[in-house]
């Protein structure tokens, strides 16, 4: 009971802190007057991705046993495989919903297919060097595709910057340190920011020991509790602004914060973690990446031939989230 509790208590503070630190960017991005296109697919995408990426950097670069690496390695695969199964589900869904009961859209996002298609494909590509690294994970190899993958991000970057549309939307969620305020001063806004990460950083140490913990209470390996828990805290407040967004119709936001996710944690996070770790994944990360693989593969292939994003091709994804399930359940 008592590990249930402390698992409990970190993800509850990890939550906490992931809709802080998100709320403090999302206005940062607000009072910088940035571009739709690059306030959703990189300063949002970023602002909801560190905190799972610190769980990553805790796990592997300051505890650094191989329990706490199994832990960090199961955090920075399960952002990609939560998003590219479960979120990418609950977008389509709406959309289906939405066109069903509101619209007539034939069930298509309004989304620019030239964006989704370049995220799509440069996920692939970034994805498949860090999958292909476990292969043979020398020293060498690490660096390399560390290397390439971080170039993949900035030119994802790149791409995204160069864009030109209207500005963001003029007015976020309430920054939670001045709710009352309509435009809070810049240092609210950091002040938020600074003791959201700091929280962050306590409750990743002391989430990465209580799944430790919870794995060797329930007999489960650590990298598939992780996979598990680890979405479900940090990347919950993400989730809630897709909601948000998808319910506003405002789907391209909503789609570019999923996409950059993606490759902020495929990126920068597994650089990280193929350099800190030994970088060798077991059935069940296997099993995790090639679920992430078949739904944007799906998601890729479906807007390529149709010229427009599906809600329908999103909402299938859900399907290889619970094969992975029926997988653990069977394997563990």
């Amino acid at each position: 009971m008592l590990t249930a509790a402390q698992l409990f208590g970190a993800l509850l503070l990890l939550v906490v802190a992931s809709d802080a630190f998100t709320n403090a960017v999302e206005w940062f991005a607000a009072l910088r007057d940035l571009s739709r296109n690059a306030a959703g697919t990189i300063v949002a995408a970023i602002g909801s991705s560190l905190p799972e990426t610190m769980v990553a950097i805790v796990a592997l670069v300051v505890l650094h046993d191989a329990r706490s690496q199994a832990v960090g390695i199961g955090a920075v695969l399960g952002a990609p495989f939560m998003l590219s199964t479960v979120v990418f589900s609950v977008v389509g869904g709406i959309a289906f919903f939405r066109h069903s009961v509101y619209e007539k859209t034939g069930g298509f996002l309004a989304v620019e297919p030239r964006n989704a298609i370049v995220g799509l494909a440069l996920f692939v590509l970034t994805f498949a060097f860090v999958v292909g690294a476990s292969f043979a994970p020398t020293p060498a190899v690490r660096i390399g595709a560390s290397i390439a993958v971080i170039v993949a991000y900035f030119v994802y970057l790149r791409y995204h910057f160069r864009q030109r549309d209207s500005g963001v939307e003029e007015h976020p969620p309430p920054l939670r340190f001045s709710p009352r305020a309509a435009n809070p001063p810049v240092w609210i806004v950091f002040a938020q920011m600074a003791i959201a990460l700091a929280a962050t950083v306590f409750a990743s140490h002391w989430f990465v020991s209580s799944v430790g913990d919870v794995s060797t209470v329930i007999g489960i390996p650590p990298l598939v509790v992780s996979l598990f828990l680890s979405p479900v805290a940090t990347e919950l407040p993400e989730a809630m602004n897709v909601v948000l967004w998808m319910r506003r119709k405002e789907d391209e936001l909503a789609f570019g914060n999923v996409i950059g996710a993606m490759m902020f944690q495929t990126s920068i996070a597994s650089a990280i973690a193929m350099l800190a770790s030994p970088w060798r994944l077991d059935v069940h990360g296997y099993a995790a990446c090639a679920a992430a693989f078949a739904g944007v593969l799906v998601v890729l292939i479906a807007t390529v031939i149709r010229g427009r994003l599906s809600s329908i091709a999103l909402f299938a994804c859900g399907i290889f989230y619970a094969a992975y399930l029926v997988f653990a359940t069977i394997t563990h």
